[in-house]
């Protein structure tokens, strides 16, 4: 069963609008802009302002990559000198922020699902996961991005973010529902080396 206090939605900004793509190449930029799937960084952490990703996010990518439906493109949005990973220790999977069209977010869901499975095995049951997707919308009159992010059981996760997608307002001019916690083939950009942070506790 899904649980909505897992889950938070809030208007977000459109893809081409993100800050983290404000420093791509042009030949990045649209290889990003044609992606059905694309990993966003995070904007900072603790001093440093430039783009982050979760620890492992290379690994998922390549898992997203290998399992998207055929025809499917995947893109990161960094270039190679600007990867880095934040690595924080303690036994909560952290996966990257995806952007997908809201036709394509159950398929996105079901991937991270399939994904949370394979990394953990056994260990699916008894570990907490956190990862986000930014939904975009347009149907007639309406368009709408909304970023929903989930943390809790990594079982849960493919559920909750389905009650919350499905919990979105049909009209452009609702807020989304706010609940108790905060949630084709281009090429991308391999890091050939990634540097990571010091380690941070929250």
């Amino acid at each position: 069963m899904s649980d909505p206090s897992y889950t938070k939605s809030r208007t977000d900004v459109d893809l081409c609008h993100q800050k983290g793509l404000e420093r791509l190449s042009v030949e990045l930029r649209s290889a990003v802009d044609r992606a059905d799937i694309v990993l966003v960084p995070d904007d900072g952490f603790g001093d440093y302002d430039g783009p982050v990703f979760p620890q492992g996010t290379v690994e998922f990518f390549q898992f997203l990559r290998n399992h998207a439906p055929v025809g499917a493109a995947v893109a990161i949005a960094v270039e190679d000198a600007d990867y880095k990973e934040v690595v924080l220790h303690s036994d909560m999977v952290r996966l990257g922020t995806i952007f997908v069209e809201y036709v394509g977010a159950p398929i996105v869901m079901s991937l991270i699902a399939a994904y949370l499975k394979d990394f953990l095995g056994s260990r699916l049951k008894s570990t907490e996961a956190r990862t986000a997707i930014i939904v975009h919308r347009k149907d007639g009159a309406i368009e709408q991005t909304v970023r929903i992010s989930y943390e809790g059981p990594a079982q849960n996760v493919e559920a909750a973010l389905n009650a919350a997608i499905a919990s979105l307002p049909l009209k452009a001019d609702e807020p989304p529902p706010v609940t108790t916690t905060d949630t084709l083939r281009a090429k991308r950009p391999a890091p050939k080396q990634t540097r990571r942070k010091k380690q941070r506790r929250k």
